[in-house]
């Protein structure tokens, strides 16, 4: 291999390697874009993380206490919740 054949090899990988740049960012705008939503929600869900330990610490304190009325109430959440997605899916537009 002479030196004009390895410098346009070399050219071509310089090529090559700024064209898989140019699609890692590409790619990673793109992924930004669509995982946004659930970024949100993450962002939402930590922000109130200090009260959500709180919660859960009372919550498994009354749960060692009152068992039956722990699970008397996480019932009542569940079919609160099945309740609100039904109505959800019966209103929304099509």
């Amino acid at each position: 291999m002479n030196r004009q054949q390895r410098q346009e090899e070399k050219a071509q990988l310089l090529r090559q390697i700024e064209q898989q740049r140019i699609d890692v960012i590409y790619e990673r705008r793109v992924w930004l874009e669509k995982t946004a939503p659930y970024d949100g929600y993450w962002l939402r869900i930590m922000a109130w993380r200090r009260y959500w330990l709180l919660a859960s610490g009372a919550a498994a304190l009354y749960g060692v206490r009152h068992p039956n009325r722990l699970i008397r109430w996480a019932r009542r959440g569940i079919g609160l919740l099945g309740t609100l997605r039904l109505l959800r899916k019966t209103l929304s537009p099509r």
